[in-house]
C-alpha cells in the first residue's frame, strides 16, 4: 500500500492523541529541546506539524517571552485537540492555529524561530530539500527539527518513517550560516542508558 501523507495523516490524526503513550524517552526530548532553546532569543515561533500540541504547550510553559505563535498541522482533529491541550498555559489565547500541509502553507510573515518535532521524517525523499529550503525561508533566525539520526533507515521502520541527511541539506544552502546536531541520548546507568534515536538539528541563518 503506497504512502500518501494527506490521506494517512488525515485519517491517523483522528486516533493519534488517545493512543499516544508518554515515555522517559519523550521526557529527554523534551528536556534537551528546552535546554538547547535557551541558549538563542526569540519572541516569535512558527511551528510545523503540531500534532496534538505537546510541543506548543512545552514551549508557551518555558518561554515566556514569547509573543507571536502559530502552528499548523494538516488533521483537523489534531488541532483540535492542541487548542484543548493548552488551554490554561499562558499566553495560549494569542496562538494561532491552522489546518494545513507543508507543501501548501505559505506565511506573508517571517518567524524567529521555526520549528518541526518529528515531521520531517515522514516527508517523502523526493521532496525533503525543497521542503527544508522552504521552511527556512520562513525564518529570520533560527530552524529547529527534531527527527531520526540513523545511517540507514532500520528494518522496523513503518512505510511512512524516512532518514534523510539534514545537515547535509542545510548547509547546501546559501542562506545558512551554522546548523549543529544533538544526539538525544542520556546515560541511565553503569551500562544503559535511554537513547531516542533522534537528534536535535538546530541551524542559524545568516543575518
Amino acid at each position: 500500500m503506497s504512502y500518501i501523507p494527506g490521506e494517512y495523516w488525515a485519517e491517523r490524526g483522528k486516533e493519534y492523541k488517545e493512543n499516544f503513550r508518554y515515555s522517559d524517552k519523550f521526557e529527554l526530548q523534551e528536556q534537551m529541546l528546552i535546554e538547547c532553546l535557551k541558549k538563542y532569543s526569540f519572541s516569535s515561533i512558527l511551528e510545523v506539524g503540531c500534532g496534538f500540541g505537546r510541543i506548543t504547550k512545552l514551549l508557551l510553559s518555558n518561554f515566556h517571552q514569547i509573543t507571536d505563535y502559530f502552528a499548523f498541522d494538516l488533521s483537523p482533529h489534531q488541532i483540535e485537540n492542541a487548542k484543548i491541550n493548552i488551554t490554561g498555559v499562558p499566553k495560549s489565547e494569542s496562538v494561532q492555529f491552522a489546518v494545513s500541509d507543508i507543501q501548501s502553507f505559505q506565511s506573508p510573515k517571517k518567524y524567529d524561530l521555526v520549528l518541526a518535532s518529528e515531521v520531517l521524517l515522514h516527508i517523502l525523499p523526493s521532496e525533503i530539500e525543497q521542503i527544508i529550503g522552504k521552511l527556512v525561508s520562513f525564518s529570520d533566525k533560527y530552524l529547529c527539527n527534531i527527527d531520526w539520526y540513523e545511517e540507514k533507515t532500520p528494518r522496523n521502520a513503518a512505510p511512512h518513517n524516512f532518514i534523510h541527511q539534514y545537515e547535509k541539506i542545510y548547509k547546501s544552502l546559501p542562506t545558512i550560516e551554522s546548523v549543529h546536531r544533538i544526539p538525544i541520548v542520556k546515560k541511565k546507568g553503569f551500562l544503559s542508558k535511554i537513547d531516542t534515536k533522534q537528534s536535535i538539528f538546530f541551524s542559524k541563518l545568516r543575518t
